[in-house]
């Protein structure tokens, strides 16, 4: 369970480690995001505030993105520690990427669709669903007991 628990919180971290990704390498996303900062800070009292705002975010924009860029960096160590951990308490490592792998892609979906309004489709879930059965499938060969040479598979 330990190791459950270690592999969601790594699959959580690689999440955040790719929003600080978006933010660092997306000049348009870190401008709106220091704008919509400023904002929710001052409210949207006059026109004049949010041009100065505006101009503001131009002249921090590169700092916000190196920012992003340091904390991209650190969060993926912190994911990567807390990965190996996952590794070491979990039965097999198949396990721990399994439940990584599926906590990655559920926060990134709640991710994308609460800060920047992507639409997550059916398809979307869909095709996630049958990587984590692959993956499940994948497991589930691993745990089949070898057999002697020369002797034929049971059949269940």
């Amino acid at each position: 369970m330990r190791g459950q628990m270690y592999a969601v919180i790594s699959g959580l971290l690689a999440a955040l480690a790719s929003l600080c990704g978006k933010y660092a390498m997306a000049s348009t996303e870190a401008q709106d995001l220091c704008e919509a900062a400023l904002l929710a800070l001052h409210g949207e009292e006059e026109v004049t505030t949010a041009n100065q705002i505006s101009i503001i975010c131009d002249q921090y924009t590169l700092v916000l993105r190196v920012v992003f860029f340091v904390l991209m960096v650190g969060v993926n160590c912190v994911m990567w520690t807390t990965f190996t951990k996952a590794l070491r308490f979990s039965s097999t490592s198949l396990e721990a990427t399994i439940t990584n792998t599926a906590a990655n892609f559920f926060f990134t979906a709640i991710l994308g669709q609460v800060l920047f309004g992507e639409i997550v489709t059916i398809l979307w879930w869909m095709g996630t669903v049958l990587i984590l059965c692959g993956l499940l499938l994948m497991h589930h060969a691993s745990n089949v007991p070898p057999r002697k040479p020369g002797t034929r598979p049971k059949i269940h």
